[in-house]
């Protein structure tokens, strides 16, 4: 395991994005797709905007390639402002050219 030190959040959300970004390349060079299961609650909330704002573009991450699953899903409609998917939704999905047949919501 590494260990990594960060300044403040916005550094530590920055290398993330970052390294998710690697992975996603990787993965989809690899083997065709990158899965991902996305966290839900407010804390990955920042990530995901972050995400959408520097890596939107298909070369900066292989959107037409990722698979986007959810780790869990609070019981209530997708529109709800208690969704995990919202969230995702709001401040991830709805800025990235990810293709909407990839993306598995819990109903």
């Amino acid at each position: 395991m590494k260990r990594r030190v960060f300044k403040d959040r916005d550094e530590l959300i920055s290398a993330a994005a970052d390294e998710i970004a690697e992975i996603a390349k990787a993965a989809a060079a690899a083997r065709g797709v990158f899965r991902w299961a996305l966290a839900g609650g407010s804390t990955p909330r920042a990530l995901y905007a972050a995400m959408a704002a520097r890596l939107a573009r298909p070369r900066d991450f292989p959107w037409e390639r990722s698979e986007i699953f959810f780790g869990d899903e609070r019981c209530v409609p997708p529109g709800d402002p208690q969704s995990n998917y919202r969230m995702a939704r709001e401040s991830l999905l709805d800025h990235v050219p990810v293709p909407a047949a990839m993306v598995r919501r819990i109903p």
